[in-house]
């Protein structure tokens, strides 16, 4: 399958790669497939690639591992989260958090109160808010590189708990 991205021209991808968010992302509700672009140039980075109708541009966002800007990063997700994505169990996920990156890349920054998660099985996605958070949707990329604490505690509301060790780690794939 033959798709148009703004930074790489047009690029096959394999049909199976295609991941379906059934709600769209927050703020894009009508993109709802897309595909994750792992390209050389931008690692450790990767791209989040919308495949959009004809009349929808083409976006795509920066995608990270959260862990290698968190090590400690942890969460819970909902039942419905896991229903969503069609998930019985958080170690077939991929997770993501994603990334800005402004002119001045020592201002880029992380989004880790709404985590991307990938059910690598089923090939669904879902933008998850983590409501009443410790952590930032601006959360430092370059600071905290190498680990650090979030300054807030997050009550435990939710059912599943997402860290480093449950989900299936990106730095494998690479």
């Amino acid at each position: 399958m033959r798709i148009r991205t703004i930074n790489f021209g047009d690029l096959d991808i394999n049909p199976d790669s295609i991941i379906v968010f059934d709600d769209g992302l927050p703020g894009f509700p009508q993109l709802r497939r897309f595909v994750i672009l792992d390209m050389e140039e931008i690692k450790p980075f990767q791209y989040l690639q919308a495949l959009p109708d004809d009349d929808t541009p083409p976006i795509a966002l920066y995608l990270i591992n959260p862990f290698m800007v968190e090590p400690s990063y942890e969460f819970r997700l909902m039942d419905s989260d896991m229903d969503a994505i069609k998930s019985m169990n958080s170690t077939e996920l991929t997770i993501y958090t994603v990334a800005t990156i402004p002119a001045d890349p020592r201002d880029a920054t992380v989004n880790l109160m709404a985590p991307i998660v990938v059910n690598e099985k089923d090939r669904r996605g879902r933008q998850v808010i983590l409501h009443d958070s410790k952590y930032s949707v601006r959360h430092p990329l370059v600071s905290n590189a190498s680990g650090g604490e979030p300054d807030t505690e997050s009550p435990d509301l939710n059912d599943e708990t997402v860290n480093d060790e449950t989900v299936n780690k990106q730095a494998e794939n690479d």
